[in-house]
């Protein structure tokens, strides 16, 4: 990322780890607005479900924790991942939204694709619920599928799974 054009200049880079939620407070002191892109991925299933939920669930609450504490940000934007809502057994409207849940008892019967979408669903839902309950400016939005240009200079094993399905190398 530091060889992206203005990055010497503007571009500070911080650490916040999910382990340690006091972490993220200096990482976003200061900020007017915080953009939430990412979420583990275990696609090997190394770890167990609730370890890897937990661990999301509280990452995504430490962050909104230090924005209603915070005298300066105005609003956090969350990516909501449409895993959370196209598993939900519904054979009605073709429109997805919030109130479209994936169906997690479902979703654990599957192996290895349904742990992904089982914890976008649970974590999107308790953000959603803490952004009601302290009425927080959090906008969520929904990409079906993100694509582009890397920045990075290797690619993540899901890439390749991806690069895999869609050129059969």
């Amino acid at each position: 990322m530091t060889n992206l054009p203005g990055a010497f200049e503007r571009l500070r880079i911080l650490t916040a780890h999910l382990g340690d939620l006091e972490s993220f407070g200096p990482a976003i002191e200061g900020c007017v607005g915080v953009f939430h892109i990412a979420t583990l991925m275990d696609l090997e299933d190394r770890r167990p479900e609730p370890v890897v939920t937990r661990r999301t669930i509280d990452g995504a609450l430490g962050i909104l924790r230090v924005y209603l504490n915070s005298k300066t940000m105005k609003r956090v934007v969350y990516t909501l991942s449409a895993s959370a809502v196209q598993f939900n057994n519904d054979s009605g409207d073709d429109t997805l939204d919030v109130d479209s849940w994936s169906d997690v008892e479902s979703l654990r019967e599957v192996t290895r694709s349904g742990a992904y979408a089982i914890l976008k669903t649970m974590t999107e839902k308790v953000v959603i619920e803490f952004r009601e309950r302290h009425r927080l400016e959090v906008v969520t939005m929904a990409p079906t599928r993100v694509h582009g240009p890397f920045i990075c200079t290797e690619f993540a094993r899901f890439v390749h799974i991806a690069l895999v399905l869609v050129l059969g190398l």
